[in-house]
């Protein structure tokens, strides 16, 4: 195949030696890369092998569109895709390295209000990018979530992705098929054959937000018949809904309830949370600023990036620990799913 030969080459003589596995999922293997030639360290994506009833040609071109998707998106929020390899039948994904976790950092239990306020605009406005190309992430989730050494947060992972809107077209093309995380699906992917893919985005990001202020998952799945949480929170009287919203921040409480909208017909469009007043308000952090407001915690072992007066300081972790104030114990696990939870 023409393209298969086009980006056929040694991986080890043009990029170095593969490094540590950073994750496993069913789309295959991340791992850190150092480059011989400068010591660039780049994250490396083994794309999964073909599997048993899978042609040849379906399986390059899911492993092939991931990789021209991904690398058409430039943006501080969206981690950039740069090349892709071929080496004796394995397809390597080149991307930039962003070495901390989300996840991690929220579970750390260190995270101040004003930051994790800064880290969801940053995904906010990652998706908001997304879906200005007429791409839908259809995968959300705090694990697809990484920060930069300067605790700017970067979207990862296009392969459940799809392009929902071509360029100078008007009509939406809807998605279907249960495609995300169960706790972070929207409940119409369970009750519809079809649905907007740019309103499960924005369901997810809700659920993002919820598990970053409360460091555990509000159900474990939306659908009511089989969770006590999410049968509580869609209560047609509202009652549970209004319960989850007061455990939020007072000023987040009218974009949230928006964004947690059951009927998706009537929920929020991306571009309409960046005109929330509390969404205008938030002092983030970008690529060419970083307010001297808060800091960011980086990962899981207490490292804290700061900003005061303009001049960036990375507090050790014993020095951080001893400063921030806050519980440093975390959670077992984010999932807490009991009806008292909404």
């Amino acid at each position: 195949m023409g393209h298969g030969n086009a980006i056929e080459t040694d991986l080890k003589k043009k990029y170095g030696k593969l490094g540590k596995v950073l994750g496993r999922g069913a789309g295959g293997t991340v791992r850190v890369l150092s480059r011989s030639s400068d010591q660039k360290v780049f994250a490396i994506k083994q794309f999964r092998k073909r599997r048993p009833n899978e042609s040849e040609r379906s399986y390059v071109k899911k492993v092939t569109s991931e990789y021209c998707l991904g690398s058409t998106f430039h943006h501080p929020n969206i981690i950039e895709t740069m090349d892709i390899v071929k080496e004796s039948g394995n397809y390597y994904e080149v991307m930039e390295f962003a070495k901390y976790e989300l996840f991690s950092a929220v579970m750390s239990g260190l995270m101040g209000r004003e930051e994790i306020a800064c880290c969801f605009r940053g995904i906010i406005d990652g998706v908001a990018y997304l879906h200005g190309l007429g791409v839908a992430h259809r995968d959300l989730k705090l694990d697809n979530c990484v920060m930069n050494e300067r605790g700017i947060v970067k979207i990862i992972d296009f392969g459940c992705s799809m392009v929902y809107q071509l360029p100078f077209e008007n009509k939406i093309q809807m998605a279907r098929g249960v495609s995300g995380s169960d706790p972070y699906i929207a409940p119409e992917l369970f009750t519809t054959d079809q649905h907007d893919p740019r309103l499960a985005d924005v369901w997810s990001i809700g659920i993002i937000f919820l598990c970053m202020t409360l460091r555990r998952f509000p159900w474990r799945i939306p659908k009511a018949e089989q969770d006590p949480s999410f049968q509580a929170f869609a209560k047609p009287d509202g009652t549970g809904k209004l319960r989850l919203l007061k455990l939020m921040p007072r000023e987040s409480r009218p974009i949230m309830s928006r964004i947690l909208e059951m009927d998706p017909s009537k929920r929020i469009l991306i571009g309409d949370i960046l005109d929330d007043p509390w969404m205008k308000s938030l002092d983030h952090c970008t690529m060419d600023y970083m307010s001297p407001n808060h800091p960011h915690h980086l990962g899981d072992d207490g490292t804290v990036v700061s900003n005061p007066n303009e001049g960036i300081s990375v507090l050790p972790p014993s020095i951080q620990g001893s400063e921030s104030g806050r519980s440093q114990e975390a959670p077992r696990s984010i999932i807490s799913v009991t009806p008292a939870a909404v």
